[in-house]
C-alpha cells in the first residue's frame, strides 16, 4: 500500500534524525560527571517507563507469546551491545572515525539480506547507499585525524554488526507482526537490565546531579530513544531492513546541524556538501523505490491484460 510505504519512509527518517540528537542531551550530562553506564541505564529505564505509561493509557497490553520472548531478549541485548562496543571503540580511535566506520551497518544489512533471504539490491538502493557512505566519510574524515587501531576497528565492526542484526531480527523474526511500541518497550526493558547489571546491579549507579540534568535525561529518554526506537521498528515493518538502514544516514546530519546551532561548531563548505550528499541519497532511495514499484505495477497490468486476451 502506498500509504504504508510513505509511513515507512517517514518513520525511517524520523528514527535517524531523532537518534542524531543524542549528543545534544548526553554531552552536557557526561561533562557533569555522569558515567556512560549510569547514563544509559537512566535513558533506557525512563524510556521504557514512559512507553509503558503511554501503552497503558491507550488500553493496550505488553503480553508476549512464549516464542517471541527469545527474539525480544536478543533485540535488547544487541541494541545494548552496539552502544557498549561503540563507546569502548572511542578509547582507541577518534570519535569521527568510529562514527564513519560504524556506518558500514547498511552494507552488512544489505549483504545479509541478500545472502540469507535473497533480497535483490536494486541500482537505486546501491547508488543511494554509496552516496550516503560518501557523504558521511566527507562529513567526518576529510581533514580529520586518522588514527587507526586494530582493536578499535574490531570493536566498531562489532557495533555495526550487532546493530545490523537488530534491524534484521525486527524484520525477519516473529516480532515483525507486533506493534512497534511493544517491540521498543521490551527492547528497552532488556537494555535497562543490561546496563543495571553493568553498574554492579546498582552499586556503582551514579545519581543525576541537578534538576537541569534530570531534564536532559528525560529529553534523552523521549526523543532519541522512545521516538527513534519506535519509528525504527515501524519503518522496518513497512519498507524493510535495507531501506531503513540507509535512512539512518540522517543521524549524522542532525548531529552536525545540532552542533552548529547549539554548540557553535563551524559550518564549512565541506560539511554542507556532505549534508547535500546524504540528503540526496535519501531522496534517491525514495524515488528509485517508487519508480520500481510503478514499473512492477505496470508490468502486472500488462501481464493481466495479455492473460485476459
Amino acid at each position: 500500500m502506498p500509504n504504508d510505504k510513505l509511513k515507512g519512509y517517514l518513520c525511517g527518517a524520523a528514527s535517524g534524525a531523532s537518534y542524531g540528537l543524542i549528543p545534544l542531551f548526553s554531552l552536557p550530562l557526561l561533562r557533569q560527571g555522569v558515567d556512560f553506564d549510569s547514563l544509559l541505564f537512566y535513558r533506557y529505564a525512563i524510556a521504557a517507563a514512559l512507553l509503558g505509561i503511554i501503552t497503558r493509557l491507550q488500553g493496550r497490553d505488553f503480553a508476549l507469546r512464549r516464542g517471541e520472548v527469545p527474539f525480544i531478549a536478543a533485540l535488547g541485548v544487541l541494541f545494548s551491545a552496539s552502544s557498549i562496543l561503540m563507546f569502548i571503540a572511542f578509547d582507541y580511535m577518534p570519535t569521527g572515525l568510529v562514527s564513519t566506520m560504524f556506518f558500514i551497518y547498511p552494507i552488512l544489512v544489505a549483504v545479509i539480506m541478500a545472502a540469507a533471504y535473497g533480497e535483490r539490491m536494486t541500482w537505486g538502493r546501491s547508488a543511494s547507499l554509496a552516496l550516503a557512505i560518501g557523504g558521511i566519510a566527507l562529513l567526518y574524515l576529510a581533514g580529520g585525524e586518522m588514527r587507526f587501531s586494530t582493536t578499535g576497528l574490531a570493536l566498531t565492526f562489532g557495533a555495526a554488526l550487532t546493530y545490523a542484526a537488530y534491524i534484521i531480527i525486527v524484520n525477519k523474526s516473529r516480532v515483525r507482526s507486533l506493534r512497534g511500541s511493544k517491540v521498543a518497550f521490551w527492547s528497552l526493558v532488556t537494555g535497562a537490565a543490561v546496563f543495571f547489571a553493568r553498574t554492579g546491579f546498582g552499586s556503582r549507579l551514579q545519581a543525576v546531579p541537578t534538576a537541569e540534568a534530570w531534564g536532559l535525561v528525560l529529553l534523552l529518554a523521549i526523543v532519541p530513544t522512545v521516538v527513534s526506537c519506535t519509528s525504527l521498528v515501524i519503518s522496518v515493518k513497512y519498507i524493510g531492513s535495507t531501506a531503513t538502514s540507509i535512512l539512518g544516514a540522517l543521524e549524522p546530519v542532525t548531529a552536525v546541524v545540532c552542533g552548529t546551532l547549539v554548540f557553535a561548531e563551524p559550518m564549512t563548505l565541506r560539511i554542507f556538501a556532505a549534508i547535500a550528499m546524504i540528503v540526496g541519497a535519501v531522496l534517491l532511495l525514495v524515488a528509485s523505490d517508487a519508480a520500481g514499484r510503478l514499473g512492477h505495477n505496470l508490468n502486472n497490468k500488462i501481464r493481466n491484460k495479455t492473460f485476459k486476451r
